[in-house]
């Protein structure tokens, strides 16, 4: 494979292949995208996903991260290529298989203080 020098490099688009958009520089604006999406996903299930709920939000974030840099393209007035339209139907309904996965009632963060809190809280207010 041939490696093209820094400034030759394209940056992620909507077509990339899965490790170029999954290896992208987080300061890039599709990074970004992906970056706000999955911390939205992470407090959207109340911001501590469970293992399975972590793997739908990085899959659900990259799909909405390609939807959107489609979004953009579309806006611009760019035109789709041979297989394009399809991917991105088939992107599209994937993405609401994951988000169907994770509920699409937002649940709230547990703010309830455990036992030790509780003690913590009791030993520091308790007079020596």
């Amino acid at each position: 494979m041939v490696k093209l020098p820094k400034s030759k490099r394209r940056s992620p688009g909507p077509f990339s292949k899965d490790r170029a958009i999954v290896r992208m520089d987080k300061r890039t604006r599709a990074g970004r995208i992906m970056r706000t999406i999955r911390a939205d996903l992470i407090d959207h299930c109340g911001g501590v996903p469970s293992a399975a709920e972590r793997i739908l939000i990085e899959s659900a974030a990259l799909k909405a991260t390609r939807l959107h840099l489609i979004s953009e393209r579309v806006i611009n007035g760019a035109a789709f290529e041979a297989g394009e339209s399809e991917k991105t139907i088939s992107w599209a309904n994937s993405l609401r298989l994951d988000l169907v996965a994770l509920g699409l009632e937002r649940r709230m963060k547990d703010v309830t203080p455990s036992l030790d809190d509780i003690v913590a809280e009791i030993n520091q207010e308790a007079p020596e």
